[in-house]
């Protein structure tokens, strides 16, 4: 920002210069003048003293640039922008494979299909053999613990499939012999004992 220029003129201008006067020995030096001071004691008079707080004529031109004291930032030492700064990418180091784990019997559902047909054969066969409600609920119950020590067999030495299959339909087999049971029970008969 520029300043105009005024018709300030020093108020000693018109009467010649006298010697400024001793200071007496007692006085406190006047410091040094800051880093802007120089330029106001060159533009005044010789003879005139410098007080404390004077500032001096005003100085015309823009002024002193602050940034040319301060550091470049790596990005306007090399002249253009450098754009965002991105982290450095994430390497991973190659060590030992993993060990990939396989299941010995897997179980798939064509084993799993069989297994149940198997089972509802077994518990079919029983329930066939019985003649009242007591011997189909007696006969289903002996066949259902069969054929879970059979699925238990199975899944520890065999086809882990053909056992779920057997368990199921075992399972479901010793619900519906449950259900009998329970629908007796309700009318007052309990077909266990």
């Amino acid at each position: 920002m520029a300043v105009n220029e005024s018709p300030w003129s020093s108020p000693d201008a018109s009467r010649p210069a006298k010697p400024a006067p001793a200071l007496p020995s007692s006085a406190h030096p006047v410091p040094p003048p800051p880093n802007g001071a120089s330029r106001v004691t060159a533009a005044m008079p010789a003879g005139r003293p410098v007080w404390p707080g004077a500032n001096g004529p005003p100085v015309i031109g823009p002024p002193p640039r602050l940034s040319a004291t301060r550091p470049l930032t790596p990005a306007a030492s090399y002249g253009a922008w450098q754009g965002v700064l991105r982290p450095p990418p994430f390497v991973v180091s190659q060590g030992p494979p993993r060990p990939t784990y396989r299941e010995p019997l897997p179980v798939r559902s064509q084993m799993v299909t069989a297994g149940a047909a198997a089972g509802a054969a077994w518990m079919l066969l029983f329930g066939l053999l019985a003649t009242s409600a007591r011997g189909y609920i007696w006969l289903t119950l002996i066949a259902g613990l069969v054929s879970w020590v059979a699925a238990f067999i199975l899944a520890r030495f065999g086809d882990r499939g053909v056992a779920v299959g057997v368990a199921v339909s075992s399972g479901i087999a010793l619900a519906i012999a449950g259900i009998v049971v329970a629908y007796r029970l309700a009318g007052g008969d309990w077909l266990l004992w």
